[in-house]
């Protein structure tokens, strides 16, 4: 009898052991599958960030292009000047 009283508590003990092996490893599922949602996140806003970032360089690229196109628009101002006046002299005949 005493041997069927330690085979039972054997028995339990590997059920016991089951069962919380059974819980470590869903406790491991669960928070590798949060580590997956956080790194998609983190590489959907590092994507959208590096998106962002070659846009700014494209236009900041283009900002030696200011002091060219402030002086074109002087030159112009003054192309136009001379049609105006042009146009005022054809209109008067």
């Amino acid at each position: 009898m005493n041997v069927l009283a330690l085979a039972h508590e054997h028995i339990t003990m590997w059920w016991v052991s089951i069962g919380i092996g059974f819980v470590v490893v869903l406790v491991v599922v669960v928070l590798l599958s949060l580590l997956l949602a956080f790194v998609n996140d983190i590489d959907r806003d590092v994507k959208s960030i590096l998106n962002t970032a070659g846009g700014i360089a494209g236009n900041t690229g283009k900002i030696p292009a200011l002091g060219q196109t402030a002086e074109l628009a002087g030159v112009l101002r003054d192309e136009l000047g001379r049609h105006a006046s042009t146009l005022g002299s054809l209109r008067g005949m």
